[in-house]
């Protein structure tokens, strides 16, 4: 008899398994309205709408009937209406209507799954909804969204066609931008700045500081202080497994008007299959918002990690396992943490399965 893999050892980007007992984005709030919204989330067809006061709420999106996809129908009252025969699924997912009569089969109804409308984001629980705490959702207030002082929106959301992981530690590691991002963010300093890093709790922050720095175009575009060479740290935060955020600061070498400023990438991870992401964004900062070209900027940007997960992701599909050799360096520590947390959740849901027998 084959011993258990540890969840540990199935953490590799390409394949490696989520937690369900979480909250993840779903879509953001200005997606959602009282039209149906399919979404594919954590390996289910999802729906999504809006109730006549404005709650969100999201079902499997199946008619136990024949099949046909619930968001192929209509939202009638707080009701979704197959558009197959009719039925009528409540927003707690039970039958409530068969018009062609008949009696109503015994536990004729579909999934519902507790979501919650929170930072301009709708986040939504897969695992047992007896867990759902919405106490659990990440406070993104500290990572400054709705503080007053600061300049919130939401932005671009991306499909990757590539493991959730590998998103969540692209994210973590700061040295790919020399390479990777070549002069769009970096003039060749960062992947050579030592890092530190600190585990809180539940998450990871991992921290570089670069001293009297060329600033790069886009930088400049983002910021706009006066100058061309700033100090710049760059602190990536992640919360396993569904949320990360990368903070710039700069201050100018030589001090004028603008004094230090902020700006504050969040990124809501959330796998739609073992091979599907979808990457929700948020931008705060300590400034107001000038770049007119801003979220163009940000979908560039983040579209060069997306290829390179891609590439990654087929590479990593096309061979066999013993060819899939991968060895840490020191910059993947915050990656290697996250992966020691994910593993963690993920042996306390199963092991939480095995109890419920």
């Amino acid at each position: 008899m084959n011993a258990p893999v540890s969840p540990l050892a199935e953490l590799v980007p390409g394949t490696a398994p989520y937690p369900r007992n979480a909250w993840y984005v779903a879509a953001t709030a200005a997606e959602l309205g009282h039209e149906p919204l399919h979404r594919w989330l954590l390996g289910k067809p999802v729906l999504l709408y809006r109730r006549e006061d404005g709650r969100p709420a999201a079902l499997f999106d199946r008619c136990p009937h024949r099949g046909y996809p619930l968001s192929a129908g209509k939202i009638v009252g707080d009701a979704v209406e197959c558009g197959y025969h009719g039925l009528r699924f409540a927003a707690d997912g039970r039958c409530m209507l068969i018009p062609s009569g008949g009696a109503m089969p015994q536990g004729l109804g579909v999934a519902s799954y507790p979501v919650v409308e929170r930072w301009q984001w709708v986040w939504i629980w897969m695992g047992d909804p007896a867990l759902a705490d919405p106490a659990l959702i990440p406070d993104l207030a500290g990572f400054g969204l709705g503080q007053p002082d600061w300049h919130s929106e939401t932005s671009v959301t991306l499909a990757i066609n590539a493991n959730y992981l590998l998103s969540f530690e692209n994210f973590l590691d700061a040295s790919h931008i020399t390479f990777l991002h070549t002069g769009q963010i970096d003039s060749g300093d960062v992947a050579g700045e030592p890092l530190e890093m600190q585990v809180d709790g539940g998450r990871i922050v991992v921290a570089r500081r670069i001293a009297d720095e060329l600033q790069s175009p886009l930088t400049m575009r983002t910021f706009g202080f006066e100058g061309d060479r700033a100090h710049r740290t760059i602190t990536a935060e992640a919360l396993p497994p569904s949320l990360c955020g990368i903070r710039v600061e700069v201050e100018p070498v030589v001090q004028s008007a603008t004094a230090r400023q902020v700006n504050q990438l969040v990124v809501g991870i959330t796998p739609q299959d073992d091979t599907r992401t979808l990457q929700f964004t948020a931008v705060t900062q300590t400034f107001p918002f000038f770049n007119p070209g801003r979220h163009d900027d940000l979908r560039n940007l983040l579209m060069e990690d997306i290829v390179a997960m891609e590439k990654i992701q087929a590479l990593h599909d096309a061979l066999p396992p013993q060819e899939r050799v991968e060895y840490g360096l020191l910059a993947d520590k915050g990656a290697y943490q996250a992966r020691r947390m994910l593993a963690a959740m993920l042996r306390n849901e199963r092991g939480a399965a095995a109890m419920k027998g």
